[in-house]
């Protein structure tokens, strides 16, 4: 939950002023074959999956699937959660069939687009996607990418799964302190549930939406270096680029142990860093510009939950991870704990650092930034 979640603070107007499930017809392309009984069987059973509202908070959708993939994961459409972690790719617009194509070994691939049309009647284009078909006993049935592109390849190991293209190589070193890390977050929380994390990778958007059957989506737009999405549901995170990987993980691990908590991104920018920069170069930023721009109130961006400065860095990550930081140096693990504990920040200030006031808090987390920007300063020399 990196820059896709606070970039899609628009995306969730969008569908919110859309609200298109159930609402419109499934648009033909001009272009599809809708004359060959293969594809106008698989055009009406496409139809059908759009039509039963697939998300998280439905099950539907499911009987689509073939069974093996339903075994993998909690929710086996991977598109559907990869943009937004809450609202579905498939409710986020207009949905267009455009094309329904032999793919290799009896699938078929059905492209679909997603997207609006403005005032001009120009489009605003959310997403393309790929899906896989094939019938099985007489049925049609979905077949996740992942399992039948010959690209994507697999690394397994006894706490997660990796899947990537074949060319991406990933530095042994990686695998190993990404196991080290699941450990010590284990270790530290008192988790014994078995969990495996399930990780799709790409050194970049590009990469990581071929593997997930997106031709294109919106976040393709963005510049972000490094960037990465959680799926509880399915113990799964989406990166792009490695420098996230240990913060979506916490994300995985922690998040459930914490539902109601106020700082969760703060706790995975505390151990894990944001779109690959520590917690510490994220402080050091974020101080230089709060001395430039004095008069901002850190204690209302807090509540905002909302603020941009720069593509490289997240204040509000920052923010969150800098209580954290502050309540690990007074009592390690156990006081990290205590503070995940409250669920509203009032109380966090008035209760856990006894801070009352928007002011009187502004000053103490201004005052909190410049000293850990000094000493992490003094350290460098």
């Amino acid at each position: 939950m990196t820059t896709m979640k606070t970039f899609l603070s628009t995306v969730t107007f969008l569908v919110l002023w859309t609200n298109i499930y159930g609402q419109i017809p499934i648009h033909l392309g001009a272009g599809i074959d809708t004359v060959t009984v293969e594809h106008k069987e698989i055009i009406s059973f496409w139809t059908e999956y759009l039509k039963s509202k697939p998300s998280k908070t439905t099950t539907e959708y499911l009987d689509f699937w073939n069974e093996n993939d339903r075994n993998l994961f909690k929710q086996p459409d991977l598109i559907l959660h990869s943009i937004n972690t809450e609202i579905s790719t498939f409710a986020m617009g207009y949905p267009t069939i455009l094309s329904v194509l032999p793919y290799k070994e009896n699938y078929f691939e059905i492209k679909t687009v997603m997207g609006w049309a403005v005032s001009t009647g120009h489009i605003d284009l959310l997403s393309i996607t790929n899906h896989y078909v094939k019938k099985e006993a007489g049925n049609y049935k979905l077949f996740m990418p992942l399992n039948i592109k010959d690209d994507v390849g697999l690394i397994e190991q006894d706490d997660f799964r990796i899947y990537s293209l074949k060319t991406t190589e990933i530095p042994q070193k990686v695998l190993e302190e990404l196991g080290t890390f699941i450990s010590m977050l284990k270790s530290d929380f008192g988790i014994t549930e078995s969990k495996k994390l399930t990780i799709i990778y790409g050194k970049n958007n590009k990469e990581t939406e071929k593997i997930l059957g997106f031709d294109f989506n919106l976040m393709s737009s963005t510049n972000n270096p490094s960037s990465g999405i959680s799926d509880l549901s399915n113990n799964l995170i989406i990166i792009n680029g490695l420098p996230v990987i240990f913060h979506e993980t916490v994300h995985i691990y922690l998040n459930p142990l914490f539902p109601n908590s106020r700082l969760l991104e703060g706790l995975a920018t505390f151990y894990g860093g944001s779109m690959g920069k520590s917690l510490i170069e994220g402080i050091t930023n974020f101080n230089e510009y709060v001395t430039k721009n004095n008069n901002i109130n850190l204690y209302e961006k807090l509540h905002e939950e909302s603020f941009y400065t720069n593509n490289e860095y997240n204040p509000i990550y920052t923010l969150q991870g800098l209580l954290i930081l502050i309540a690990s140096e007074k009592g390690g693990v156990a006081e990290i704990k205590k503070i995940l504990d409250y669920n509203d920040l009032d109380k966090i200030f008035a209760e856990y650092f006894n801070l009352k006031g928007s002011d009187e808090i502004d000053r103490f987390i201004k005052s909190e930034l410049t000293k850990r920007a000094r000493i992490s300063d003094e350290n460098k020399r």
